[in-house]
């Protein structure tokens, strides 16, 4: 599922501008401006993106915001 989760163009697009963003993430209709997606098509990819796990939601007041969850991707660091 992680694999798959950013295997499509559109994902990983949305993977950059989040990451390009910071911790704190973007609420949905920023990330929506930002990457000129249709709402059906990027709530598609957000939530291929969830079920790999590579997303945090969380509801702040009336809007949700996404993040990067970067725990996964602690299986690609170098040991120490």
């Amino acid at each position: 599922m992680f694999f798959n989760a950013l295997a499509h163009p559109r994902r990983q697009m949305i993977f950059q501008v989040l990451r390009d963003t910071g911790r704190e993430g973007l609420p949905y209709h920023r990330l929506h401006s930002r990457t000129g997606l249709t709402r059906a098509t990027l709530s598609f990819h957000l939530r291929k993106m969830g079920e790999g796990r590579i997303l945090k939601r969380k509801i702040k007041g009336p809007e949700t915001w996404y993040s990067l969850n970067t725990a996964p991707f602690s299986m690609f660091s170098a040991p120490a």
